[in-house]
């Protein structure tokens, strides 16, 4: 059975690349998205030319009840998650004295109350199965890894 890795903000940058990496070393791969994964098909199609599955998980990583039926659909589908990589984040940079409130609670909202509510509904899947890894990532730079043909 291959191993299966879920990653939040997997459609674009750096997680677009770790998602296209572990997919030639054999991981079925679930990418979170917020937009229609229709949309993707070009990654869908880059990653199962690798002879693996990929499956979209759409949903606010910020609403708890997306994230519980995310991982829940996840393991609805694969009956586990080897690899969680916590990788979903936004930036809305700006002067302290410009910045919105708004914008403030957004980037919080995604990048850690999101990490904590995928971790928090995938955690008890992977204790169950006594195996898992978690990752947690983050970085101020958009759109520069991209997936390279071998």
């Amino acid at each position: 059975m291959s191993k299966v890795v879920f990653i939040t903000g997997g459609t674009t940058g750096i997680g677009r690349s770790i998602a296209c990496t572990l997919a030639k070393d054999g991981f079925d791969v679930c990418i979170n998205c917020r937009k229609d994964p229709s949309e993707f098909e070009e990654l869908k199609k880059e990653i199962e030319k690798n002879n693996v599955k990929c499956y979209f998980a759409r949903g606010d990583v910020s609403n708890y009840d997306d994230a519980e039926r995310m991982i829940k659909d996840i393991i609805e589908k694969f009956e586990k998650i080897d690899v969680l990589v916590n990788n979903a984040g936004i930036t809305k940079d700006n002067l302290l004295m410009r910045m919105k409130k708004e914008d403030f609670e957004d980037v919080i909202n995604v990048n850690l109350v999101g990490t904590f509510n995928i971790t928090k509904c995938a955690v008890p899947y992977m204790m169950k199965k006594r195996s898992g890894r978690i990752i947690n990532m983050s970085s101020v730079v958009r759109n520069f890894w991209k997936c390279r043909a071998s």
